[in-house]
């Protein structure tokens, strides 16, 4: 496999990294820098190629991610990212879990679709389908989670401002 981090702030440049141990290498430096943007080339060794950019507070778990999923492998401190990666446990998120952690980080105090969180969610960490995300998001909604508006066909959800452990935190987003 290889990975190149293209890298835009306080760390700019370049690093690639290639071989078996790449996806893991890649993973430890991102936790070690700082920046402000960063895009992922990934070309795994059947050729099948993947690319991503992120940016905003909490890029570096995202990106993370996203290099441990096409990478396929996942470390134990960290939840499964899709069904069937890994041998569900006790200590396992459930698919619900997973996606109301994934909303909190990648939408924060901006209102969203689910056509939105299947494209961003698939980017990411693999295949969700269209009605699994409105499914959870309607129930979310139904737990008091989300705020709703708009009509059946224009529905967009945003996290509710009270109760949010993460309300005090300051975030940005950018939109595709």
């Amino acid at each position: 496999m290889k990975i190149r981090l293209e890298l835009e702030g306080k760390t700019s440049g370049s690093v690639s990294y290639k071989g078996p141990e790449s996806a893991e290498m890649a993973a430890t430096y991102l936790k070690s820098i700082e920046a402000d943007e960063v895009e992922i080339y990934i070309v795994k060794e059947d050729g099948t190629k993947a690319f991503a950019g992120f940016t905003g507070e909490f890029w570096n778990l995202s990106a993370t991610r996203f290099i441990l999923s096409a990478a396929k492998t996942q470390p134990a401190h960290l939840p499964p990212i899709s069904p069937g990666v890994q041998e569900t446990t006790e200590e396992s998120l459930t698919l619900k879990e997973r996606l109301e952690m994934f909303l909190r980080f990648e939408y924060p105090r901006v209102w969203f679709t689910s056509l939105d969180v299947k494209r961003q969610y698939e980017s990411v960490y693999g295949k969700i389908n269209l009605s699994t995300v409105s499914t959870y998001l309607a129930r979310m909604y139904r737990d008091s989670i989300l705020d709703r508006r708009g009509n059946h066909n224009q529905r967009e959800y945003r996290f509710k401002e009270e109760g949010s452990p993460l309300i005090n935190l300051e975030y940005s987003s950018v939109k595709s």
